[in-house]
């Protein structure tokens, strides 16, 4: 789920910036630190906006720099369980596909795809089912659950997905059904 988060804080600007445009600096500096990094308490920040700094700052002993109090806002990526999305298939593997979700990919494992059983075919690249003849490969749009997320410390989530649900699976599956 994509999120847009209010945040503050204190942004320092380097007397090297002195003369600048003082929100174009503060909105530089928070890129820098907040932008493409993945945050327990805010998930994947995709892009930093809007950023309004205090025309005030302070000067600490030893540092030339100003600090200044911020309010901006952050364009954040959190995958949620149970949320349905749709994306393209990237990679087809032996044990499933990896579907992209936007910032990242998730895992649909080959059990998850239908309810009927799937095979992998390593010379063309595929996943299919004997008896339907339905066909995943690289490029196909999906829709699908996010079924676990699994995190560990600075890196991004793994995601498992489902598409063995009414109205989830190969787009193009879904619209011959209606």
């Amino acid at each position: 789920m994509y999120k847009l988060i209010k945040a503050r804080g204190i942004v320092r600007i380097p007397p090297e910036s002195f003369g600048k445009p003082l929100e174009e600096v503060a909105l530089e500096n928070l890129k820098q630190e907040y932008q493409e990094k993945l945050s327990p308490e805010f998930g994947l920040v995709l892009a930093i906006l809007n950023a309004k700094v205090s025309e005030e700052g302070q000067i600490i002993y030893g540092d030339g720099a100003t600090y200044h109090e911020v309010e901006f806002e952050m364009l954040s990526y959190v995958p949620m369980l149970q949320e349905v999305a749709e994306g393209e298939v990237q990679q087809v593997d032996p044990y499933g596909v990896y579907v992209n979700l936007g910032p990242m990919d998730g895992l649909l494992h080959i059990s998850q795809i239908t309810d009927e059983g799937m095979k992998f075919d390593k010379n063309r690249g595929i996943i299919y089912a004997e008896k339907t003849k339905k066909i995943v490969q690289k490029g196909d749009l999906m829709r699908v659950r996010i079924a676990t997320i699994a995190t560990s410390a600075g890196r991004l989530p793994k995601i498992g997905l489902t598409a063995r649900q009414p109205a989830l699976g190969k787009v193009e599956w879904i619209t011959k059904e209606k």
